[in-house]
């Protein structure tokens, strides 16, 4: 696992005068999968497409399997691509569509129908064979996707949204169907999403991308439990941030305890989010702060006035990029 099979080095990518990469650095280890996160236009698709070959770098290095592959045709690298569409062959059947691949390498037919066997059976859509793409669910066209992909054997599998089209229950089944998937197989998965739960689920490291540049690297608790910066913070878990004496902190909503300490806050909303019920508050010195908890409601009324609390020691000092 601590073999190191991708590297990029100091990538740029500018589009006209939008500088949309502005030197990237990552070291990807064998049998890793790793997740490029954050919200749109940040740079994540236009990674995964410098690294699958489908789009040109501006300058640095593109290094796979200890090898510069910067000017490789895309047909060339051990890499293969799922997108959100999936990009499935309308015209063939499930079979078709998984074995287009290797009747391009001219594997012999015997093993073609014995590796797309196996790859059905690992994506549970044996006796699928023979359906069209458009008899299918978007569930079960996302695992065709798939298989399609691994069926190569690719070093690097690379995702770009695979499950953004799934309803939000699919999408949690999928997301544990597709890590199991990738321990499994072994193969090194790049990952975009901007959803962060999804990331934080299914990643060994996450990579939090903000406009063109990596804020910060490192497993989900790292970058949870210890954001580098304001954004970090913000944008994984949502926490508060929190400035005092010069200093910014980082607080988590469920750190926040109500009616004890002596914090004047007024209660000026309460919504139920993401399976939590979230009360903010306007403190004296008008910065407002969210606190977490369980449940639907709390018995608090819009603008009563209350007392908020946390321990110190969940105070994470952060670097305030806004």
């Amino acid at each position: 696992m601590n073999e190191i099979i991708l590297q990029l080095k100091n990538v740029k990518k500018s589009f006209n005068d939008n500088d949309v990469l502005k030197g990237i650095t990552l070291d990807v280890k064998k049998g890793e999968f790793i997740t490029l996160l954050g919200s749109s236009g940040c740079g994540k698709t236009t990674t995964i497409r410098i690294i699958a070959g489908l789009e040109n770098l501006d300058s640095g290095e593109v290094i796979l399997n200890g090898k510069l592959i910067n000017n490789l045709e895309p047909n060339k690298r051990d890499v293969n691509t799922v997108f959100q569409n999936y990009a499935l062959f309308p015209h063939m059947n499930v079979e078709k569509n998984i074995s287009y691949g290797l009747k391009i390498k001219k594997i012999p037919k015997e093993q073609i129908d014995e590796e797309v066997k196996q790859a059905l059976k690992l994506v549970q859509l044996e006796g699928f064979e023979k359906r069209m793409t458009n008899e299918l669910s978007g569930g079960q066209k996302q695992r065709v996707a798939i298989a399609r992909a691994i069926v190569n054997k690719p070093s690097v599998l690379l995702l770009d949204e695979p499950l953004g089209a799934l309803d939000l229950k699919l999408r949690r089944q999928m997301q544990v169907e597709l890590k199991k998937l990738q321990k499994q197989l072994g193969i090194t998965f790049i990952y975009i999403t901007h959803d962060q739960e999804e990331a934080i689920n299914m990643s060994d490291r996450i990579v939090v991308m903000n406009n063109g540049v990596f804020e910060q690297i490192g497993t989900p608790n790292e970058i949870y439990y210890t954001p580098k910066s304001t954004f970090v913070a913000s944008f994984i878990g949502g926490a508060n941030i929190y400035k005092i004496n010069n200093k910014t902190f980082a607080i988590r909503g469920e750190n926040i305890e109500i009616n004890k300490g002596d914090l004047k806050a007024k209660v000026i909303e309460k919504s139920f989010v993401g399976g939590q019920l979230k009360i903010s508050f306007l403190l004296d010195d008008g910065q407002i702060l969210t606190s977490s908890h369980s449940g639907v409601d709390y018995p608090l009324d819009i603008n009563q006035t209350v007392n908020i609390f946390w321990d110190k020691k969940y105070q994470i000092e952060v670097i305030d990029n806004g």
